[in-house]
């Protein structure tokens, strides 16, 4: 049996809508803003592109990062590790603050997730690891540069199925 990532990317923002599933609680926070004229508080959105499809929604044909490249599962989350490869940490977990589409695909899959985890770009970029050396995750990386000039307010969530 094969092992997948489902790798989503979420961005620090004050932006008033999102695009995806979203919490009632955010929509109500966002048109209170508007109506009030407040400032939106930063929280953490999701960058993908979502569609709805079968009265769910999914990101699968956008998404930031699609493949089955083990060395990578490896590398950020100790999955599929043979020993040979020093992950960048152990899987932390999904992030408390995850955005509401993150948690809504996490919430989809159930127990058949596992190693959730994540990283901020800037993370990414300053690891001292080559990306290249992983298939597609290069592209991902720039990818994810173009959705904010500030690294560090850019994070890829990702957990795995088997």
């Amino acid at each position: 049996m094969g092992c997948d990532i489902h790798f989503y990317v979420e961005k620090w923002s004050d932006e008033k809508t999102t695009n995806g599933p979203s919490d009632i609680k955010d929509v109500r926070d966002s048109n209170l803003s508007t109506i009030l004229k407040l400032k939106r508080e930063h929280r953490w959105i999701s960058a993908d592109t979502w569609i709805e499809e079968y009265d769910d929604w999914t990101n699968y044909d956008n998404a930031f990062y699609r493949g089955r490249n083990y060395a990578l599962f490896a590398k950020l989350a100790d999955v599929r590790n043979d020993g040979s490869i020093e992950p960048l940490d152990d899987p932390r977990g999904v992030p408390e603050n995850a955005s509401y589409a993150y948690r809504h695909a996490v919430n989809q899959m159930g127990r058949d997730g596992h190693s959730h985890s994540y990283f901020t770009l800037d993370e990414l970029l300053n690891s001292g690891v080559d990306w290249t050396l992983f298939s597609n995750f290069a592209s991902t990386i720039e990818k994810m540069k173009k959705v904010d000039p500030d690294p560090s307010n850019v994070r890829c969530v990702f957990f795995f199925d088997n």
